[in-house]
């Protein structure tokens, strides 16, 4: 919980805006916001695939940087044909 104590001579003004500076830092009202709408956990089959297609993925920007050619078209290029082969 956030808690914003005034100090001496500050504004009103001045007490808000700092408190919702930490409010938006600290924070809780995205955590607030997600919690309000039920979001289902995704299956276990949809998670393992995000896995594997994880380390495909760190595999591929390892290989790409090695051999010199990583940029974002060239990764987004190698990554299309990897979900075509992988059956993604």
């Amino acid at each position: 919980m956030v808690e914003v104590k005034r100090k001496p001579n500050e504004s009103t003004g001045a007490l808000l805006r700092r408190f919702s500076r930490f409010v938006q830092q600290s924070g809780v009202l995205l955590k607030a916001k997600s919690d309000q709408f039920h979001q289902k956990k995704p299956t276990d089959r949809k998670e393992k695939m995000s896995a594997i297609m994880g380390t495909h993925l760190a595999q591929l920007r390892k290989r790409l940087t090695k051999l010199g050619k990583y940029n974002e078209e060239t990764f987004e290029e190698e990554k299309r044909k990897m979900k075509q082969k992988l059956g993604l």
